[in-house]
């Protein structure tokens, strides 16, 4: 699998009168006009296509017709007209009869039709062959038909990407045991599995939400400010119990706000000038707007670091929590407004789902705490990034990569295609020169 797999299929609903189904394989060196030159064939001697694959790797083609052909005639005119047109272009033709005969009586009472997954698998280092020893008998067990597989990373088999199609009885509850399933197979080869079902809105998502302390940047910032205010171990341990979902967030927010009683709120641009970005923030956000997205950050942290990282990645949105301050210029240890909880975050997306008009299947959210779940679960792809194990045992889709612009993969956009995106995107953030005193770097610059 050292080059991308390309492949392209169109199925047909409709099936005619009586007619027989032949599977059409040429093989050979790809260049131009072969799959012209195929198609020409079929369509002089009138027959209906039910399905096209093609794939290449490494400028070898593999070209499959599935068609419905009348009987006798048309049948010895395609096999003569295809083996001719073969010859010419310098390929292999192969045929082979399809079993049953199809008929439009038995068309009118239709089968259940299976559905189509999408199942991407995204390694620390490479994918082992041990993990696709186990996942081929998973979906052997499953009955899952194996429809091509596509490698999205450049170099590495560091993702790959198979489309599956599921057993027709398959049922909602036996794909969320099978995503379950594919989570402990993937943990235990420490590689990310995500299983998306294939259709438009895979693709064609529009609005990503993401929190912010330990997803976009790698701190948590009221244990920043706790920091400058003497009350680190403190306020510490109630973060660390409150994002893992020991303790309500409201109640856990007013204890630690409460810590920052008679701190100057000046601290708050000591904190912006130690931002570390997470590695992959910077290419994800600007990919994604290049692509046509609208981007928000949604955080139980504090407003003034919110805009900031807003402004600085160029983000659509920002909604935080508003710290008061007295006039001493310090913070009197309460906030102001509504708390930025679980259920508001949730609530945040669907407000800016709405503004947007865009519907929530077509959202993106990223986050890593317990209150992130609500929004993750409404969200058309929710993933915990970097997560708690309690947060992750309840999320459907997880990453737990250094990069969070492996997201990108959950979408579908190869490597290659990213770094095309991405452009100068590397000179743009050079130039930006964020301050970050105590980090290796600000943003990444791979």
């Amino acid at each position: 699998m050292n080059e991308s797999v390309v492949e392209s299929r169109v199925d047909a609903r409709v099936v005619p009168a009586a007619a027989d189904r032949i599977r059409v394989t040429v093989t050979g060196r790809d260049r131009p006009g072969i799959t012209a030159a195929i198609a020409a064939a079929v369509a002089r001697c009138s027959c209906e296509i039910l399905s096209v694959r093609q794939v290449c790797v490494r400028r070898r083609l593999t070209l499959m017709f599935e068609l419905l052909v009348e009987n006798a005639p048309p049948q010895q005119s395609i096999f003569r007209d295809l083996l001719l047109v073969s010859k010419q272009i310098g390929v292999s033709v192969d045929f082979s009869l399809l079993p049953g005969v199809v008929s439009r009586a038995s068309s009118e009472h239709a089968r259940p039709v299976s559905e189509q997954y999408v199942i991407t698998a995204i390694a620390a280092d490479s994918i082992t062959p041990a993990f696709l020893v186990d996942l081929g008998y998973k979906l052997q067990e499953r009955q899952f038909v194996l429809e091509s597989v596509n490698k999205l990373s450049q170099h590495r088999l560091g993702c790959i990407e198979l489309v599956v199609s599921s057993p027709a009885s398959s049922s909602v509850s036996d794909i969320q045991q099978f995503r379950s399933e594919m989570f402990v197979i993937g943990r235990n080869y420490a590689t990310d599995v995500a299983v998306q079902k294939e259709n438009l809105t895979r693709k064609s998502k529009r609005l990503v939400v993401m929190d912010m302390d330990s997803t976009l940047i790698q701190q948590e910032v009221i244990d920043e400010l706790a920091r400058y205010a003497g009350k680190f171990e403190a306020v510490q341990e109630i973060t660390h119990r409150a994002m893992a979902g020991e303790l309500d967030f409201k109640s856990s927010l007013h204890k630690r706000v409460e810590c920052l009683k008679g701190t100057p709120a000046s601290v708050i641009q000591q904190v912006i000038d130690h931002l570390v970005y997470t590695s992959g923030a910077y290419h994800l956000v600007h990919t994604l707007k290049r692509l046509g997205y609208k981007l928000a950050v949604i955080s139980g942290g504090f407003t003034p670091i919110a805009q900031h990282v807003r402004q600085t990645l160029g983000l659509d949105y920002a909604y935080a929590n508003q710290l008061e301050i007295g006039p001493d210029s310090c913070f009197t240890g309460r906030t102001i407004g509504p708390i930025v909880d679980a259920q508001r975050k949730a609530d945040l997306l669907m407000a800016i789902a709405q503004q947007e008009q865009v519907e929530l299947e077509q959202t993106i959210c990223i986050g890593d705490g317990a209150n992130d779940l609500p929004m993750l679960s409404i969200a058309g792809l929710g993933i915990a990034f970097n997560a708690k194990p309690a947060v992750q045992e309840r999320a459907a889709f997880r990453l737990n990569r250094q990069g969070l612009d492996s997201v990108l993969y959950f979408l579908g956009i190869p490597e290659a295609e990213q770094i095309q995106l991405r452009g100068n995107d590397v000179a743009t953030q050079a130039r930006q020169k964020p301050v970050a005193k105590n980090s290796k770097r600000a943003f990444d610059q791979s």
